[in-house]
């Protein structure tokens, strides 16, 4: 069902004008938008003027890879749309990595861009910022995008974007506005929300055929995707665990949908040949909230598939990908979970399951082989100094890798990984983007030295605008995982790996912020906690052994 319209006294009526730039803007903060992601330049600057008119926080990035990781951050630690504010040509072609990653890992990021005068979109005819397909490009990385042509037109792209960027699974979307459409003037109006508010109903029967597996089974295991994150589908799954005796496995992008100190969650501790697997091996049915089990997920499909399959998904091409379901549900993940564990509380039978002992003998065991098990004293030194509902961004580094299995996540959105597209850079303006989002709770980032070079530049964005984010480096000097990579399978053949870094604590004082280096996790661990207590920026630079 559509939102009711919005009061907005800015909002034109036939007797008022208001320029593209104008209506763009109003149409965003008509749909509940409160911040963008952003750096201005001269395709945009009547995007600019329209922005400082209105309520709309805007917030100054220092390149566009990092605005979009920015607005990545804040639409994963929300569940809101993450919005970036972007010119044409190079802010695109920037832009297009982070938006790239969101669209692999379901995050719901909208971009408005520029574009060059209409007489010349798409003609190469030697404009500022030329780029022969634009849209094109974008349509690589995005579920939706559009060019508003006309003024008119404006008020009723951007709401559609606002409208296809959350329905069914949330994905990127892309409006562009001509830079002469955002001086037109028009007496357009701003339609009312047309977000879809409502989630997709798992059919009836459905959920009756996957009660019956499931009493007919003898051991089942419930595993959890990110879908079950974005539907907040864990006390009902957690329910139908109780229910059932089943243990629940997580993909790495659904950490946090069920709490991991629960007795049934195993989390993502799955491997090939490890206790877990074994776990999975003595079942007979497998029902699966919300995830692709791709390539990575399964380890190349190895991720042993019982008899039965029960699949439950809000996108139809899911459901059959990867791996044929014995059953298919469309639907949203809480509603299949609760509709099928209300069924189930009604009926009269006993559930064998694995028992408690069973599932925390494989929990433990997978803990003790899993990758990084020789680096937890600095995973549980971050657990411990990071609330139960703290946000924690991490990057593509060997510390994150571990902390994918290893580091115990309580409360969906608070574990943010670029899984998907595994992109370097992400995790220090995510983690802006998410304290930003949700200012009143604790956020931390943790990179690699390598990473956090990818994106070091938004240390200053987080300094402007008083975003109190401790910055923990994991420094050993070197791309680790690709050396890993080199030693195992190219005979050591090191090239490209070893780096010259910075020293990151003259770096934070170059800024004029605190930096500390910590070389023990206990150090670690007190700085965080102390860190969180700022609202500036903090470096905590912490040295550790090679990898490789």
């Amino acid at each position: 069902m559509a939102s009711p319209a919005i009061e907005y006294p800015r909002t034109p009526d036939a007797a008022t004008s208001m320029s593209g730039a104008e209506l763009a803007i109003a149409t965003l903060e008509a749909h509940g938008v409160d911040t963008v992601f952003g750096i201005p330049g001269v395709h945009t600057l009547a995007l600019y003027d329209a922005l400082g008119a209105s309520s709309i926080r805007h917030i100054l990035a220092r390149h566009e890879q990092g605005a979009g990781f920015m607005a990545d951050g804040y639409a994963r630690a929300s569940g809101r749309p993450g919005v970036a504010v972007i010119i044409t040509g190079p802010g695109i072609t920037n832009v297009a990595t982070p938006v790239g990653e969101a669209y692999a890992d379901s995050s719901p990021v909208f971009v408005l861009s520029s574009n060059v005068e209409r007489a010349y979109v798409d003609r190469m005819r030697g404009s500022l910022h030329d780029l022969k397909d634009q849209l094109g490009l974008m349509a690589a990385v995005t579920q939706w995008n559009a060019r508003a042509m006309t003024a008119q037109d404006v008020p009723e792209v951007v709401s559609e974007a606002l409208r296809r960027v959350l329905r069914g699974r949330p994905r990127p979307v892309h409006v562009e506005v001509p830079l002469d459409v955002f001086d037109e003037q028009s007496r357009a109006t701003v339609p009312p929300s047309k977000r879809d508010e409502g989630r997709i109903l798992p059919d009836s029967t459905d959920l009756r055929v996957a009660a019956d597996y499931l009493k007919s089974a003898t051991k089942v295991v419930l595993y959890c995707g990110g879908g079950a994150v974005t539907a907040n589908a864990g006390a009902h799954v957690l329910a139908l665990a109780e229910r059932l005796g089943a243990p629940i496995i997580t993909s790495i992008m659904g950490k946090g949908s069920v709490p991991e100190d629960h007795p049934l969650v195993v989390g993502a501790l799955w491997e090939p040949g490890n206790a877990v697997d074994a776990l999975l091996r003595e079942a007979d049915c497998l029902v699966v909230f919300g995830s692709k089990l791709g390539v990575q997920a399964t380890a190349h499909f190895q991720l042993p598939m019982p008899s039965t399959l029960v699949r439950v998904d809000v996108d139809a091409q899911e459901l059959t990908l990867n791996a044929q379901p014995t059953l298919g549900i469309l639907g949203d993940a809480a509603l299949a979970a609760e509709g099928i564990a209300s069924l189930l509380a009604g009926e009269d039978y006993q559930a064998t399951g694995f028992g408690a002992d069973a599932i925390a003998s494989a929990r433990r065991q997978a803990r003790l082989g899993a990758f990084g098990a020789d680096r937890q004293p600095y995973l549980d030194a971050l657990r411990r100094a990071v609330p139960r509902d703290g946000i924690l961004a991490f990057d593509m580094t060997m510390m994150s890798y571990a902390a994918c299995g290893l580091f115990p996540v309580y409360e969906p959105r608070t574990f943010l990984f670029p899984s998907g597209y595994g992109t370097l850079g992400f995790a220090l303006p995510a983690a802006i983007g998410a304290k930003v989002a949700r200012p009143e709770q604790p956020v931390v980032c943790v990179c690699g030295d390598g990473g956090f070079q990818f994106t070091m530049e938004e240390l200053a964005t987080a300094i402007q605008h008083r975003v109190g984010v401790p910055i923990v480096i994991f420094n050993d000097s070197t791309y680790s995982a690709v050396k890993d990579e080199q030693a195992r399978s190219r005979g050591g053949r090191f090239l490209g790996v070893d780096l010259v870094n910075p020293d990151y604590v003259q770096l934070a004082r170059a800024y004029g912020i605190e930096g500390i280096r910590c070389e023990t996790p206990e150090a670690m661990e007190g700085a965080i906690v102390e860190a969180l207590g700022h609202d500036l920026p903090t470096i905590i630079d912490v040295p550790i052994a090679p990898w490789v």
